[in-house]
């Protein structure tokens, strides 16, 4: 029984290695249609081999390199460590897998230099300006279906912090990314002690895309009177010099 099982291991380990061996334009070119992940400029094995673009729903990468984990077909997701640059700027690195049926999954992802103007289109709705600095991330975990918002647990600091109206640099700020028991992803907010303004407070969005900020902003003295004017119109001033920005909606 012992010999049967070492045979057995020893075959099923010549397969997965001789399959990875095989030339990765040969595979991406067989890849079901219904999965919805497009790769060009492909080159190198499937075990280690490289992409000139993919792109995965509104997710566009150039320059991907990977390193394929086989045994995670066995799981039925197709997972690889990679490292690529974003189409609007900045690298990613990390693991992560596409299952069949399309959701994403990722362990240890970093992504730095990705330049705040990048998320203007996700913001517009929010009334939020166009923003400067360039943002870090670095996440424990993300998954990502086609149908829900991405779920998150990482820390991501904006560097740099600005808004494209005006020149003045404000600093550095933190967020907390985490999933509770409900699955209600919660960002907590922080600024660095020198930053130009003090921030606090929480944004939570449920899985229905509903959500819900409550937040405290206290400008420095050196923030000019034009800022503090929009700050005005997001939230109610303070007795202590500080903003209250209380919002709900869906996205």
């Amino acid at each position: 029984m012992k010999t049967r099982t070492l045979i057995i291991a020893g075959l099923t380990s010549f397969l997965l290695t001789s399959l990875t061996q095989i030339p990765a334009r040969l595979v991406t070119e067989r890849l079901p249609a219904e999965l919805p992940v497009t790769l060009q400029g492909v080159s190198g094995s499937l075990w280690q081999g490289s992409a000139a673009s993919l792109h995965w729903q509104n997710v566009q990468l150039r320059d991907v390199e990977w390193n394929l984990q086989p045994a995670t077909l066995l799981k039925g997701q197709l997972a690889a460590s990679l490292r690529a640059h974003l189409a609007q700027g900045g690298e990613v690195d990390g693991d992560c897998g596409i299952s069949f049926g399309g959701t994403l999954h990722c362990s240890d992802l970093n992504v730095t230099g990705l330049p705040a103007q990048a998320l203007a289109p996700y913001l517009q709705h929010l009334m939020i300006p166009p923003l400067r600095g360039q943002f870090q991330a670095t996440l424990d975990s993300l998954e990502w279906d086609r149908e829900n918002l991405p779920q998150v647990s990482g820390q991501v600091e904006w560097q740099e912090a600005g808004i494209q109206l005006n020149p003045q640099s404000f600093g550095q700020y933190s967020a907390t990314l985490s999933v509770d028991a409900n699955n209600q992803q919660q960002i907590s907010l922080a600024s660095a002690p020198d930053a130009a303004f003090t921030l606090d407070g929480q944004t939570t969005v449920q899985p229905d895309r509903q959500y819900q900020t409550n937040i405290n902003i206290k400008p420095g003295r050196d923030v000019d009177a034009g800022v503090k004017q929009f700050l005005g119109m997001m939230g109610k001033p303070q007795p202590d010099g500080s903003y209250r920005v209380e919002q709900q909606g869906s996205f």
